[in-house]
């Protein structure tokens, strides 16, 4: 038995949660995995995961032996990844997580592009707006747009998301326009509830910062639905400008307290801090970076 094979099916199998999607992108029945998977756990002397008629868990041992697997693949994959580069041809699969909204309207327009570009890297995306274990979840490059806590990660920034303020014509018609951020305590703030401050928000003007306790009646851990939220004319968000932009020029949206300026955030591609950076990861992160050079809704 090719041990590396099935350490590879075992942890597809934790990813994923499926034995039929393993399969199916294994090219292989789904017994076939569930033999491997039997056979692995027969060589090891061990229980890996807990089965029963239609779920799985992993075992204490089999928790230890998918974060060890994880390491031991990714280094096998950076190996290959090294020889590989030497011929400037990146390859592999590339596991990439993004934001959801993000994702949907900054990161898959652009990813046609990429892939005819490098036609060797497959691509495996996972749009969640949760924060990520890299290592956990095998996962070669995350993309993460805020403050930065993980000094374990290598960080590279690919540009900016400025924010700013914005109601629909018709919520500020109906409960007035604010003039100086302390008046938002009189208004409906919808909040993305996973900012680090949730109900603080932080203006900039003439150098100086201004905080302001805002509450509301919604919140959420997805700003596409937040925004949903404001075009319904529920309340006032601060929303992305690469979320905004095009509410605004049609008139669904209208910014507010234009003179104050919300505090925008990094966007950053981040990748386990090891010795060697596959192609795959810094093609990727080099792609990025130029695209959004050019993009005046992704710069500060």
């Amino acid at each position: 038995m090719d041990q590396l094979t099935s350490m590879r099916l075992f942890v597809r199998v934790v990813q994923t949660g499926s034995f039929t999607a393993v399969a199916r992108e294994s090219g292989i029945s789904q017994s076939s995995v569930s033999k491997r998977l039997a056979a692995l756990e027969a060589k090891l002397g061990t229980r890996l995961l807990s089965r029963s008629s239609r779920k799985f868990s992993l075992t204490e041992s089999g928790s230890d032996y998918y974060e060890r697997s994880v390491l031991i693949l990714m280094d096998v994959d950076e190996a290959q990844a090294a020889v590989t580069s030497m011929t400037g041809n990146p390859m592999g699969v590339l596991r990439i997580s993004v934001p959801v909204s993000f994702g949907q309207l900054h990161i898959i327009p652009r990813m046609p592009n990429f892939l005819q570009a490098y036609p060797n890297i497959k691509l495996d995306m996972m749009l969640m707006d949760r924060y990520v274990n890299l290592v956990a979840e095998g996962i070669d490059v995350a993309i993460r747009i805020g403050t930065l806590e993980d000094s374990s990660l290598i960080a590279r920034r690919l540009g900016d998301s400025p924010r700013r303020l914005v109601a629909s014509k018709a919520y500020l018609d109906s409960r007035g326009r604010p003039s100086h951020p302390e008046e938002l305590k009189n208004h409906n703030c919808l909040v993305y509830s996973l900012l680090n401050t949730v109900n603080i928000w932080h203006f900039q003007h003439e150098g100086k910062e201004i905080k302001v306790q805002v509450n509301g009646t919604f919140q959420a851990n997805n700003s596409n639905a937040v925004r949903q939220m404001a075009l319904a004319g529920c309340g006032i968000i601060i929303s992305p400008k690469w979320m905004s932009d095009r509410d605004i020029q049609n008139g669904r949206l209208e910014a507010v307290l234009t003179e104050y300026t919300p505090l925008g955030s990094p966007i950053q591609a981040v990748y386990l801090d090891k010795h060697y950076v596959p192609g795959k990861v810094s093609t990727m992160v080099s792609f990025l970076q130029k695209s959004f050079a050019s993009d005046p809704l992704l710069q500060g």
